[in-house]
């Protein structure tokens, strides 16, 4: 499947979104859907190599989520792999400073498998929808 990217503008500079980023509280408050977050390995969690643990919730369907951090650029990005029951992923955030804030793109990477292939069609809307919620819910935790 393709890359799915989105873009948004905060006004605050690119250190506090890397900060923002690098916390597991963080990603709590704004992934859409996430009720739970445990980070499963000790140190820093946004380290590579970090992983943890979670579980969305889809209209009452508990989907279990596992991460694990494989880039963390200091004030210039974040990625990492995950894995739900059918669907591999990648995904993360591209910093940019701009002239009054921080331009973040968030990009997708989904590899669906076993019967989930068969949503392959779909695959990109659910994409495209995730990654909107991600940046609104972003950019409301991010100003706070």
């Amino acid at each position: 499947m393709s890359r799915i990217e989105s873009t948004l503008f905060v006004p605050k500079s690119v250190e506090a979104v890397f900060a923002f980023l690098n916390q597991r509280e963080s990603h709590l408050s704004f992934i859409p859907r996430m009720i739970e977050l445990t980070q499963t390995s000790p140190g820093a969690f946004g380290q590579v190599g970090a992983t943890s643990k979670g579980m969305l919730n889809y209209f009452g369907l508990r989907i279990p989520v596992q991460y694990e951090i494989i880039e963390n650029v200091t004030n210039q990005g974040l990625a990492m792999k995950g894995a739900m029951p059918y669907v591999d992923f990648k995904d993360g955030y591209i910093l940019s400073q701009r002239e009054h804030g921080t331009e973040i793109t968030f990009w997708l990477d989904l590899a669906p498998f076993g019967f989930a292939k068969l949503l392959t069609p779909f695959a990109g809307l659910i994409g495209k929808v995730h990654a909107w919620e991600t940046l609104r819910n972003l950019k409301r935790e991010i100003n706070k």
